[in-house]
């Protein structure tokens, strides 16, 4: 019984590793882009530059509440101006200070000043205001840039997703010509056993199933490249080793018209909201320079404890003073300073128009993108059936002796590339229709249109 426990469970932990693995669901579209949203470290970083501007918004309000600062200073001097002072605040001053010896010669005197300073701007020439809104829109322009990354990332994850997808179904292909290919070596061989066909029939065949041999090869590399892919788009290793989800069968649906989509793309860009976010920050920075020629204004309050001894008798005070500055010249640096924010908010403006240009080419080009990948698909569709129909017409002539091998060999290469070049239409269609919603700016979770997963897919969910 002893012996027949530790069997049973040494086969257990054999068997334990390998049971999730072969459990593991398909990984579905939805799931990938949802995994990339939590591991992606470039989200991280664009949501940690969210924060740091959120820290930038309390910093600029503190400028408009009061400032309250403690010093404690010790000095211990022979200086007749620093003695005199330290006693007169200690209210320690005795008569004999005054005699001209005492007061050229003093002996060296020690202070303890304690103070506690109050500071409260009163005017500071529309600098602290311009500033906390500068800071607010700089907070939206990372908000902007985030967004901004968590679409390309999810444009990555698409693009890995699909090209997993089209590697796989590729190496399916190529395997299944493959295996076809040892079939008609092995009756080409048949042939040439009972004298139907001559020895070039054979090495005919025998280099068609070498090339095979390659392009299977070439195919099984470019699945792992495509496994590495969906891995680093993720963000999170081995995720790409789990069975994926069914391939779409259907393509992606038609594009509107241009001039409606360059609407939702002036809409919904956030590149395009965080450039302009950026044109009104610097245009609050003309403002700025604009208004720094005025004067400030504070108001001061200290409160001041002077000892000689810590804790000893001490003699204490208080000051309060209304502080007004106002500069007449500064070597025409404010003035230069205007000049900077004009150029500044003027070059932002181009950048805008740039941005918009390029939108637009963006846009056009992903939705002709989006239209060819369906024509592509839908004549590839027809030529899938036509060179399969070919395929086994030329198959069974062979068989009879009516056609050459060559014809055979060519019409199999003939229906491969047929099946290759659908699949590549096919996937082509959602990879444009995922560009053209990058382009767009509505690009915030899997794509619209035919699920990639099935009935599967509706198990994980919109990404958020």
């Amino acid at each position: 019984m002893v012996r027949l426990f530790l069997l049973s469970g040494m086969f257990l932990l054999c068997l334990g590793p390998l049971a999730p693995a072969a459990a593991a669901p398909p990984l579905t579209l939805e799931e990938a882009v949802l995994t990339a949203l939590r591991h992606h470290p470039g989200l991280k970083a664009a949501g940690l530059e969210v924060t740091a501007a959120q820290a930038e918004v309390a910093k600029a309000r503190a400028r408009f509440l009061p400032r309250l600062d403690f010093a404690e200073t010790y000095t211990y001097s022979n200086s007749p101006s620093q003695v005199f002072m330290s006693k007169l605040n200690q209210r320690r001053f005795a008569g004999e200070d005054f005699l001209l010896d005492n007061l050229n010669h003093p002996s060296p005197y020690g202070n303890f000043r304690s103070a506690l300073t109050l500071s409260q701007p009163l005017f500071q020439a529309g600098e602290a205001a311009l500033g906390y809104q500068q800071a607010r829109l700089g907070r939206e322009m990372a908000q902007a840039q985030a967004l901004t990354r968590r679409q390309e990332v999810i444009f990555q994850v698409i693009r890995a997703y699909f090209g997993l997808h089209l590697a796989r179904e590729r190496h399916r292909v190529i395997r299944q010509a493959l295996e076809t290919a040892r079939r008609h070596r092995q009756l080409v061989q048949q042939r040439y056993d009972a004298g139907a066909v001559i020895r070039a029939d054979v090495l005919s065949a025998e280099v068609h199933l070498a090339k095979m041999k390659q392009e299977e090869m070439s195919a099984a590399a470019q699945v792992g490249v495509g496994q590495s892919a969906l891995d680093t788009a993720v963000g999170k290793p081995d995720t790409a080793l789990r069975p994926l989800a069914p391939a779409p069968q259907e393509p992606a649906p038609l594009p509107g018209a241009v001039e409606e989509l360059l609407k939702t793309a002036h809409a919904r860009r956030p590149d395009l909201r965080e450039i302009r976010l950026a044109a009104q920050s610097a245009h609050k920075e003309t403002t700025k320079a604009r208004l720094n020629h005025l004067p400030r204004a504070k108001l001061v309050a200290e409160y001041e404890v002077d000892q000689r001894r810590l804790f000893g008798p001490s003699g204490d005070s208080f000051t309060v003073m209304a502080l007004v500055h106002f500069n007449l010249f500064n070597g025409l640096a404010d003035l230069a300073r205007q000049r900077q924010a004009a150029a500044r908010e003027a070059k932002v403006r181009e950048l805008e128009r740039e941005l918009m240009d390029h939108i637009r080419h963006q846009v056009t080009e992903a939705a002709l993108h989006l239209k060819t990948a369906r024509e592509r698909y839908q004549v590839a569709n027809a030529v899938v059936a036509e060179a399969q129909e070919s395929l086994r017409l030329i198959r069974l002539r062979y068989q009879e002796g009516l056609t050459l091998l060559l014809d055979l060999l060519s019409a199999e290469d003939a229906a491969k590339e047929a099946e290759l070049r659908r699949l590549e239409a096919l996937f082509d269609t959602h990879l444009a229709h995922a560009g053209l919603e990058l382009a767009l700016g509505t690009l915030t979770g899997p794509p619209a249109g035919p699920s990639p997963g099935g009935s599967e897919a509706s198990d994980t969910g919109a990404a958020p």
